[in-house]
């Protein structure tokens, strides 16, 4: 009985220690070639972003970069957008059968706080605002926040 106990006590120990282990990522950049979008995430602790590919419904590792400059040279939208007051494509999203583009406007582009969030749903080619943020904070208490924060 002892044993099990202990063995139930390391096991429930193990999983709550790999369940905290998840990285955490923000979505920075996403680009759109053909029907794929590519999404450039920096983890939480890391200098260099991931790069994910989403495609037909899945989204999976594109390529393992190790210098950030790499990056920049395979998507250079990267670099103009972040001092931009256009409107930039952050990430996607897939909640059920419906698509969501998430995108980023700054005002000002050199104060981050002064930046509007526009949630887009994507339906047969046709996109449609279905919501709007004024800021990442509010974004971050919404429905679309994993767009953004991902785990």
């Amino acid at each position: 009985m002892k044993t099990k106990v202990l063995f139930a006590f390391a096991a429930s120990f193990l999983s709550i220690c790999a369940f905290s282990q998840k990285k955490k990522e923000m979505a920075v950049y996403a680009e759109k070639k053909g029907n794929d979008y590519y999404l450039v995430r920096l983890e939480e602790g890391k200098q260099v972003p991931n790069v994910y590919v989403y495609s037909n419904g899945v989204t999976k590792p594109y390529k393992n970069y190790t210098d950030l400059k790499d990056i920049v040279m395979d998507f250079p939208g990267m670099m103009d957008s972040n001092n931009s007051t256009k409107e930039e494509m952050v990430s996607v999203l897939k909640k059920g059968d419906k698509l969501y583009e998430i995108t980023t406007q700054r005002k000002d582009p050199k104060n981050f706080e002064k930046t509007i969030i526009t949630v887009y749903e994507i339906f047969q080619g046709q996109k449609r605002i279905v919501e709007e943020y004024d800021t990442i904070y509010d974004l971050a208490g919404s429905p679309y926040k994993e767009a953004i924060f991902t785990n």
